[in-house]
């Protein structure tokens, strides 16, 4: 059975271009992940969702068949949730 992903895109405010943060916050069945490049090569749409505790945010939303990591090797010490790419198809 393949697993089923709900994928939740919105810029992460917390970015600052000199210290090695990343642009993007994607949620992946709420599992957040970081990175600079998003490739969307599946339907998409735009949703408001409410956060507990955040209240309303904005997201690119979509349900990929697959979902490719790219690893950033510019970083020596990256967080294991932190990707160059992430590519949604």
């Amino acid at each position: 059975m393949e697993e089923k992903y709900l994928v939740k895109i919105r810029f992460n405010t917390h970015y600052k271009p000199n210290d090695g943060s990343k642009e993007w916050r994607v949620l992946v069945n709420d599992f957040e992940n970081f990175c600079n490049h998003i490739s969307i090569n599946c339907p998409a749409l735009t949703t408001k969702d409410f956060i507990e505790g955040v209240g309303d945010k904005w997201h690119i939303s979509c349900s990929p068949q697959k979902i490719e990591y790219i690893k950033d090797d510019s970083l020596k010490e990256a967080p294991a949730h932190y990707f160059k790419e992430i590519i949604l198809r």
